[in-house]
Order: structure tokens, then C-alpha cells, then sequence
């Protein structure tokens, strides 16, 4: 596990940074990602070590800190936050998911939004298939994954909530913003003893997300509160890995004048999305001629098949 100090954004305004971003599993064989964001006070270091024990460990996990703001809730107190929140969550009578809160601080959900944008696109750049990357959060930083995603011109693997909300849903409406991801699975963790986030509220959000044709996977831990839980841990694992066992990439078709431009790294990394591991066993001028002959062959058994077809027709 390691930081990157180099994550460290502005805020618009300037008054505000992101912290450091803390990676876990950054050198092992890859076979997905996942952007989790920490929880109001927390920070991506104690994601980081929690996430450890998700035992997801040919998964990267990248661990944001969020900037740290005066808490408009907390009387102006400093504490690390994704965006300011003005009043306390509705109590568990609530019985409909409008006016959840009165004031939105939607400049600071944009600015963590686009944060994580970022991210997603540092990753694929590094060679990760965008359908293998997954987004997550706790309580607020849930809220801000599920928008990073719904906002991504990508099509990402997934989305995990957990003791999470949506709040007004007017942003996600369709045709409201260009997504990919219009039907991505959603997974979904609340213990029935939230006291900060009241169970009710997270089922109405995943039930605002259902109307909007998105696929949730509730599970509610009983006993449990403002926290996770050795047993939602393993449904985490579960749904990421059922997801990554159903995600077709995208073809591994590129050509070698392509291949000649990706980091060392990039071309691995597709490799291992295709279920290769050939981590360490070539260098790049070799993955290149891998490719090249992947190309011939292809070209090769599509002419085959061309010249079947013309000979069954003129009836040879």
C-alpha cells in the first residue's frame, strides 16, 4: 500500500485540496479496479487498510482523501468531506425521497465528480479496461461514486454503496447527462441500525435508482450501524467478482502500430484482461509480435471463410 501526494487538486476557488490518494494491491497481477471514497472525516489511508481485509487481492484499489472544509453541519468545523452538507439526514419515517435536504452543495459534488473522473481516467490510461473498473464509496463518498459513474463517458463494471444515500435525483434523471452507464449494476450494503443514515433512506435511493432501470443488489446486515461488517465484506467480493467473471473487455484487437504506443505496462494489463499472465515472461518488442501474428491469423481465417462462402455459392 502506498500514497500518491500527486492526486492533491484544487478546489474551484481555490480554497480547498484533495488529500493524497492510497493504493492498495498496486503491483499484483490485475484483474480489476475499484475507486472507493472514504466516508465525512475519514480518509483514503484508513480505506485503504479496511479494504484489505475485502481479500480482493488481484484487484486495485484506489483510496482518495477528500479535501478538508469547514462542515457547515457541524457549526463550521474541519473535517474531510466530498461536499458540505447543511442539514442531518431525514429520520427513518421519512416516507418519500423528495426534499431529502433543503440546500445541496452541489458546486462541491461536481468538483468531487470530476475528482474522480480523473482517476477512472488515469487508470485506463495505465491499461485498464474501463468495464473492469469499479466505483464505490461509504455514506457520502457512496453518493459521489454512484454520480461518477452515471457522469462517465466510459462503461465501468460497477458501482458499490455502502451506508450510503442518493439524495434528490433530479441529476440522474435520463437525458439529463450522457452516460454508459444507464444500467450498471449497483451494489448496495445498509446496516438496520444506521443511525446516521437511517436504512429507510438507503431504500428509497435504491429504489429511485430501480425506477431509473438500474440494477440494484440490496443487502441489509442486521444489527449493524454507521459501519461495515465481515459479512457485507464477502458480498462485496462476491458481486465484484461475479461481475468480472461476467464482463466481456473489449476485443483485444489492436494493431501493432498501437501497441508500438502503450506504456509496458498498458500492454500487460490487456493481456491480463484477456486472462493471460504474462506478467514478466515477455517484453514489449515480443507483445508486439504476438500481436502481429494475432493480426495474420485473423486476416488469415477471414479469407478462408470468405472464399468457403463464394465456393458454396458459385456452387463448386
Amino acid at each position: 500500500m502506498g500514497s500518491n501526494a500527486s492526486s492533491q487538486t484544487k478546489r474551484a476557488g481555490g480554497h480547498h485540496r484533495f488529500g493524497e490518494t492510497w493504493r492498495l494491491n498496486e503491483k499484483a497481477p490485475l484483474a480489476g479496479c475499484i475507486v472507493f471514497l472514504h466516508g465525512l472525516g475519514d480518509t483514503g489511508q484508513n480505506s485503504a487498510s479496511s479494504l484489505e481485509t475485502v481479500h480482493l487481492h488481484n484487484v486495485r484499489f484506489v483510496c482518495p482523501t477528500a479535501p478538508t472544509q469547514p462542515l457547515s453541519l457541524h457549526d463550521g468545523e474541519l473535517v474531510t468531506a466530498w461536499f458540505d452538507l447543511f442539514d442531518s439526514p431525514p429520520s427513518a419515517r421519512m416516507t418519500d425521497s423528495e426534499n431529502l435536504w433543503t440546500k445541496i452543495d452541489w458546486n462541491g459534488v461536481n468538483e468531487s465528480v470530476n475528482h474522480v473522473k480523473r482517476l477512472i481516467e488515469s487508470e485506463v490510461a495505465k491499461g485498464v479496461p474501463s468495464e473492469k473498473l469499479f466505483v464505490g464509496g461509504f455514506s457520502q463518498g457512496g453518493t459521489i461514486a454512484l454520480r461518477a459513474a452515471m457522469r462517465c463517458e466510459r462503461k465501468l463494471g460497477g458501482v458499490i454503496m455502502l451506508s450510503s444515500f442518493v439524495g434528490p435525483a433530479d441529476d440522474l434523471q435520463p437525458g439529463k447527462i450522457p452516460t454508459a452507464n444507464a444500467k450498471i449494476p449497483v451494489f448496495w450494503g445498509h446496516g438496520d441500525k444506521d443511525p446516521k443514515v437511517p436504512i429507510k433512506l438507503g431504500m428509497l435511493g435504491a429504489e429511485s435508482l430501480k425506477e431509473l432501470g438500474i440494477p440494484v443488489e440490496w443487502k441489509t446486515y442486521r444489527g449493524m450501524g454507521h459501519n461495515t461488517c465481515k459479512a457485507e465484506f464477502i458480498d462485496f467480493k462476491a458481486f465484484v467478482e461475479k461481475v468480472l467473471d461476467s464482463t466481456v473487455s473489449s476485443p483485444f484487437t489492436p494493431s501493432s502500430s498501437e501497441v508500438e504506443t502503450m506504456s509496458k505496462t498498458a500492454c500487460s494489463s490487456r493481456l491480463l484482461a484477456r486472462g493471460k499472465a504474462y506478467v514478466g515472461r515477455f517484453e514489449k518488442s515480443e507483445v508486439v509480435g504476438i500481436v502481429s501474428i494475432m493480426a495474420a491469423i485473423s486476416v488469415a481465417m477471414l479469407a478462408a471463410m470468405l472464399a468457403a462462402i463464394f465456393l458454396r455459392i458459385s456452387g463448386v
